[in-house]
């Protein structure tokens, strides 16, 4: 049972009333009431039975959306007879509910608890891609519960791109895909996410990426384009030299910003495709009329256009680290190629979010993503990215992460950043290999941790102690990811033992599954463009690998302590290997799976010492396809272990 007493105040008998039965939980509001955190109290406290909980809000929002810096505090007290909370607005009593389900459905709500909290960083978002695949609606309300949850304020949609337009513009209506939101859906999914308590940033990319806008509004562009769904950058970039391009996007950021309320509105700036600009005598002749030397002046040009245009309009624009230039307007940037860009835009004056260690669909373990704090000085965060060159999970793809060393060209000195010097940090998951079904396995798998980091305090960052509570964390979420990825791999026709075995797999990690293998080299060699991808926007995703989680819970759980009877099980669990008949694409990492198992036999026989058998495993720890045998780096580095003893 749940009840909601509003008392106000709460004085004489009310507030001298005996608390009522433990099998009901009792909220009792000092002074007004607030519908935001009632609502989500209902949502969440229903199940349990908490007694007399008194709810003090100083400034309740009732109708206001989130903004950014809105004060998030508050404190929560537990005693022997009733559950104090207080806050200074709606926003820190959203959390305190939050902290407060967390507690009870974990059974520490203990006589004497005391919390009092605040988040580190303002802006903790999720940026979600959902121009490459369209999420409904009712998925975006399922990822803002989540996000609640976890005690993040930001959704970042990123609503359109060079393969559909997902935002239905009366202004512009020939610009929408056929799967897109009509401004009265997102009005209202506006409003949910606000009584969330999470602020909805949308982003209209340009002048790249808008492939799609120049099949359907051609007279913006300087060249014809034609309709795409492959993925990666495509030529076809707005035409920065025409006033009634200004004109149009006066109009439809005009409507973007009666829709959004937030300050911010992100107009990417990102994967400047220099062809058309560089070959076009328009543009060329406007540039040499203008002074400018180079491309990156006629796009900061643009920039400053579009920057016009949305401080006409009260907003803040914000964009991606591209934008960074000596004339540039004032701004918000968010970095997404390294600590380098960070720092420049800093240097530059700039407000700055941090993204670039936050990758979710690199496919990343969680710890990779935990480490790294959006204050680290750049030498200690570069020489984290070098690591990742040596991490035994990533050998497959250490060329790769070499390649991108590229991204610090014009590295400045700078002193670490404080914490006030950011906005705070972002989680990005483009959805070239996501769509709503496989969303759940790659979105809170690893959220969780860039949650924490961009809430807690900076010492808060033991990787063990995260794992341990990792478990909990996703059952109180909205969707737990384990049993999406378990349900979603038998439906695809696996056995019980089958869908158990393939727990131990991963997916190939960066790129590589996204551009493939051949692709993958040619970018090395700085020769992709010619070669096509294996995925597109029309490719289902589909088979075993869309629903694996991209770390393996059982790898991290059940082989954090490994010795010779722990192998000794794990060989005997994998004798079902061979009973069944598997996929295709599943056939080659079975077949090495195989091969890993006949080497561990042979060490447990004592016909192969250890550091041969370690030898071997790591041959074998390689793509097979799209697949790794995630359970590989464990017992390469066990069996070392064994041969130094």
């Amino acid at each position: 049972m749940f009840d909601l007493l509003p008392i106000s105040p709460v004085t004489g008998a009310s507030a001298d009333a005996k608390p009522p039965a433990r099998d009901v939980t009792h909220i009792v509001w000092v002074g007004q009431t607030d519908s935001r955190i009632a609502l989500l109290a209902r949502q969440l406290l229903a199940p349990y039975p908490l007694g007399r909980v008194q709810i003090h809000i100083t400034s309740v929002q009732a109708l206001a959306p989130p903004q950014f810096a809105s004060d998030e505090t508050f404190s929560l007290r537990v005693g022997a007879e009733s559950i104090a909370i207080r806050a200074a607005t709606t926003w820190g009593g959203l959390h305190a509910i939050t902290t407060l389900y967390q507690l009870a459905s974990a059974n520490q709500l203990l006589s004497g608890l005391s919390v009092t909290d605040a988040p580190r960083f303002p802006w903790r978002g999720l940026l979600l891609d959902v121009a490459r695949h369209f999420m409904p609606l009712t998925t975006l309300r399922e990822v803002v519960d989540g996000l609640a949850i976890l005690k993040m304020n930001v959704l970042h949609l990123h609503l359109c791109d060079d393969q559909g337009f997902r935002l239905r513009s009366e202004v512009w209506p020939r610009l929408a895909s056929e799967d897109a939101y009509s401004l009265t859906d997102m009005r209202d999914f506006v409003a949910y996410a606000a009584d969330r308590g999470v602020r909805v940033v949308p982003e209209i990319d340009m002048p790249g990426h808008t492939n799609h806008w120049l099949t359907r509004y051609p007279e913006w562009g300087l060249y014809p384009a034609a309709a795409s769904n492959r993925f990666g950058v495509h030529q076809a970039c707005l035409d920065p030299t025409n006033e009634a391009v200004y004109t149009a996007l006066e109009s439809l950021l005009g409507e973007v910003a009666s829709v959004f309320p937030d300050q911010y509105i992100h107009i990417g700036g990102d994967e400047v495709h220099p062809r058309w600009w560089r070959e076009s005598e328009v543009a060329q002749t406007f540039m040499a009329e203008h002074g400018f030397v180079e491309l990156a002046d006629l796009q900061n040009y643009f920039l400053t256009r579009i920057h016009a245009l949305i401080v006409a309009l009260g907003r803040t624009p914000i964009g991606w680290d591209e934008v960074l230039h000596p004339q540039m307007p004032t701004m918000a940037v968010q970095n997404w190629r390294g600590a380098t860009t960070r720092d420049r835009a800093l240097a530059l004056g700039q407000q700055v979010l941090v993204a670039a260690p936050y990758y979710l669909d690199l496919f990343f373990p969680a710890d990779l993503h935990y480490q790294f704090d959006p204050t680290l000085p750049q030498p200690e965060w570069l020489a984290l990215e070098d690591a990742l060159q040596n991490d035994p999970r990533l050998t497959h793809i250490a060329a790769a992460l070499a390649w991108t060393e590229q991204w610090r060209t014009g590295a400045i000195d700078a002193e670490p950043p404080t914490d006030e010097a950011l906005l705070g940090g972002e989680a990005c998951l483009w959805s070239e290999l996501v769509d709503a079904a496989t969303l759940p396995a790659r979105l809170w798998s690893r959220l969780p941790a860039i949650a924490e980091r961009l809430w807690s305090v900076q010492t808060l960052c033991d990787p063990t102690d995260f794992y341990r509570r990792l478990p909990g964390l996703w059952a109180r979420l909205p969707v737990d990811p384990r049993r999406v990825s378990r349900d979603a791999i038998r439906a695809l026709g696996l056995s019980e033992s089958q869908a158990s075995l393939v727990a131990w797999l991963e997916p190939i990690k960066w790129y590589a599954r996204l551009l493939g293998n051949e692709v993958l080299t040619a970018r090395l060699a700085g020769n992709e463009m010619p070669i096509a991808r294996p995925y597109n926007a029309a490719t289902p995703l589909d088979h075993c690998v869309d629903f694996l989680l991209p770390e393996s819970p059982r790898v991290r759980y059940e082989l954090a302590e490994l010795d010779r009877a722990a192998v000794a099980e794990l060989v005997a669990a994998w004798q079902d290997l061979s009973a069944e008949a598997w996929p295709e694409d599943l056939v080659a990492v079975i077949a090495a799976w195989r091969s890993a198992l006949q080497i561990l036999q042979a060490w447990l026989a004592g016909a192969v010492a250890a550091a041969n058998a370690a030898q071997t495993l790591a041959e074998l720890n390689v793509p097979y396809g799209e697949y790794m045998l995630g359970f590989l780096p464990k017992l390469i580095e066990f069996l070392k272990q064994q041969d130094e003893d």
